[in-house]
């Protein structure tokens, strides 16, 4: 079973039991329509929402308050978790209007490896070119609730001819290790502060931002000039971008935290029992 909105030449579909992920993204503007996201063969996490922490987790394990927690390992070959736990997840619809979805998802805290019941509700609104997305973390538990949080959309690229560029602003590369994990270096990263074709890029990368803003933006820019904003509050100042061997597709990732947050703490956030944390992104076509 999947949900979808339709009006105006758009569309989003979501499927509900894999984590509320979308299935198909259609946005109209100015006279161009796009379909910015739909199914692939081969990919893994395609619009996943990334909970209780986006990327890699080393060795799958972290420490909070004096115990340890193993995750199973699951990095394709690395020895690192991978994305969390929520994209396998059944979520309820709780409302639906002609432009809204209303979803949600409890957890009561049965994974030895992650004991920390939690809430997640989460909205997305689709308006003349343009998705947004709102996400609530509950804290139904007892104790702390540790977490990172991000989005794994993969934007359809044309199928023939040029790509399209990329353009990302103000941020540092986040330096690794052979497994993938911070070596806790950054370095200021200038290469697509002007627009770069996809083409000449090959990134399985981590940006942090470098000065604190309301909203981060990435721009993709398609031969036609019209231009995709992926955007993210300012709880997000991180962004993986990876490009698949394929060029099918460009993964553009808003992220709460850093790679392996739960150990290093870059980025982790903490939620008091009883209190939550509103989170919000989404896409702009022009």
């Amino acid at each position: 079973m999947t949900l979808e909105l339709k009006a105006n030449n758009q569309q989003l579909t979501l499927d509900p039991f894999c984590g509320g992920a979308i299935k198909e993204l259609t946005l109209s503007s100015n006279g161009i329509t796009k379909t910015l996201i739909s199914p692939k063969e081969g990919y893994h996490y395609q619009s996943s929402l990334l909970f209780p922490f986006p990327n890699r987790l080393q060795d799958g394990k972290f420490e909070f308050e004096g115990n340890t927690y193993q995750f199973p390992l699951n990095d394709f070959g690395l020895p690192n978790a991978l994305h969390g736990m929520l994209h396998d997840k059944p979520f309820e619809l709780k409302a639906e209007t002609e432009n809204e979805l209303s979803l949600a998802y409890s957890y009561d805290g049965d994974l030895i490896y992650y004991p920390f019941p939690f809430k997640i509700d989460l909205n997305y609104k689709l308006a003349p070119g343009s998705l947004s997305v709102e996400v609530k973390i509950v804290n139904t538990g007892n104790t702390t609730l540790p977490f990172a949080f991000g989005w794994h959309p993969y934007f359809n690229l044309p199928e023939e001819g040029e790509l399209g560029k990329l353009q990302l602003m103000n941020v540092a590369l986040v330096e690794v290790d052979e497994a993938m994990i911070p070596t806790g270096e950054s370095t200021p990263y200038r290469t697509l502060e002007e627009p770069i074709d996809i083409s000449a890029l090959t990134l399985d990368t981590c940006f942090r931002a470098i000065e604190k803003e309301d909203r981060y933006v990435t721009r993709l820019i398609y031969p036609d000039e019209s231009v995709l904003e992926v955007w993210q509050d300012e709880n997000h100042p991180f962004t993986q971008i990876y490009t698949p061997e394929d060029r099918r597709t460009i993964a553009i990732e808003p992220m709460t935290g850093n790679i392996n947050a739960l150990n290093t703490k870059d980025g982790l956030s903490l939620i008091e029992p009883k209190q939550s944390l509103v989170l919000n992104f989404g896409v702009s076509l022009q």
